[in-house]
């Protein structure tokens, strides 16, 4: 393989696997990106793995080299520990479970490192059935085909990011527009508008400026100020229907307020305590919001003494298909965060019927000014 056929296969590979990894690296993906990088460059196979497993493999090999095994081979986990390319001369550094009986053709390999955001989230890896030293073209070609995959890879998360920060957007869009509360809202201006024309025209305003804060342009990061500017509008809204019943305490520490944040991670959290926790309560009751440092962590507590959530139905919250409305918000969160922190950390959640519940953000701190040049 010459130094042209290197390039053009890297070429045509780019230019073959992209609609697949458009979709995101999974076990259907990579099967399909696996066959084309096969098939177009001079290997005798190839297979790509997640962190744990194999999510795809085409070519000559055994059923110990097939899709949905797990990692076995000693060079492919220290190429993901340590984000290096790792070369294999001797079959035995293959690490089959078989070992001599095995029947294998695959006699070397070159192992390299797949990045998302600076994180291996996998390898790519290319063999041979000879034992012979793996080229240096191999080697390059290996390299530069797992650049190409990371690129994609990270592409594709980010559009799936922005996928999910404008499923938010339209969420909360829609939950504004519903029926019911335009009717709630509009009929409590309409009170008012009797006997206080100034707090009707302040909640118009406000109405207004929620409105406007929803379809703000969809950057996937505020900083924590904004967003609870939004929060506490929606909290203006809000009191002015149910009043005395719905008591709020806020704090947020000074320091906090210019750290960025995910867009609108607080406010369904609180419309959430609103709605299901406080005001199905014939007396209401409380929400806490308290927001601070710690750790190198900001950590944002959304409190409310209300009815609560029962152990069932907590346990299956986060589960695709389950509940509807504010529980599909909360899902989007929880994936929101989890792909761009890897955490599960990130959002914990307590509740005790007849209690209350407790909603735990815990972000790592990141300010507008990093934000900007990482994605310079």
């Amino acid at each position: 393989m010459n130094k042209q056929t290197v390039e053009w296969s890297a070429f045509d590979i780019a230019h073959e696997t992209l609609t697949y990894l458009k979709q995101g690296l999974n076990m259907k993906t990579a099967q399909k990106v696996a066959e084309i990088i096969q098939n177009i460059s001079d290997v005798d196979a190839v297979a790509i793995t997640d962190q744990e497993k194999i999510l795809g493999f085409a070519g000559a090999g055994c059923k110990n080299h097939r899709h949905g095994r797990s990692i076995v081979t000693n060079a492919t986990k220290e190429a993901i520990d340590t984000g290096i390319l790792k070369v294999i001369q001797n079959p035995k550094d293959f690490n089959c479970p078989v070992s001599n009986d095995c029947t294998c053709p695959l006699k070397s390999a070159v192992i390299a490192p797949l990045f998302c955001e600076g994180e291996v989230i996998g390898a790519l890896k290319l063999y041979q059935v000879n034992q012979q030293e793996i080229s240096p073209k191999i080697i390059k070609l290996a390299s530069g085909i797992a650049r190409i995959l990371s690129i994609q890879i990270e592409l594709a998360e980010k559009e799936r990011l922005r996928q999910l920060v404008a499923q938010a957007r339209l969420e909360a869009l829609q939950a504004r527009i519903r029926p019911h509360f335009i009717f709630n809202v509009l009929n409590t201006i309409i009170v008012f508008s009797r006997t206080d024309v100034e707090k009707a025209r302040q909640l118009l305003v406000q109405l207004a400026k929620f409105f406007r804060k929803t379809l703000q342009d969809p950057s996937p990061f505020i900083s924590l100020r904004e967003e609870m500017e939004y929060v506490e509008t929606y909290l203006y809204l809000e009191q002015a229907r149910f009043g005395d019943n719905l008591r709020v305490h806020i704090k947020v520490e000074e320091a906090a307020l210019d750290v960025e944040i995910p867009v609108l991670c607080i406010q369904p959290l609180v419309e959430n305590a609103v709605m299901h926790g406080i005001t199905p309560r014939s007396k209401g009751g409380n929400l806490t919001i308290i927001c601070k440092l710690k750790r190198n962590k900001l950590k944002v507590l959304v409190l409310d003494d209300g009815v609560g959530i029962s152990k069932s139905k907590l346990a299956k919250i986060f589960q695709p298909g389950f509940g509807s409305g504010n529980s599909l918000a909360l899902r989007n969160i929880k994936e929101r965060l989890l792909r761009l922190y890897g955490r599960e950390d990130t959002l914990r959640i307590r509740s005790r019927p007849g209690c209350g519940t407790a909603i735990l953000l815990s972000l790592p701190l990141q300010h507008r000014c990093s934000i900007a040049n990482n994605e310079g």
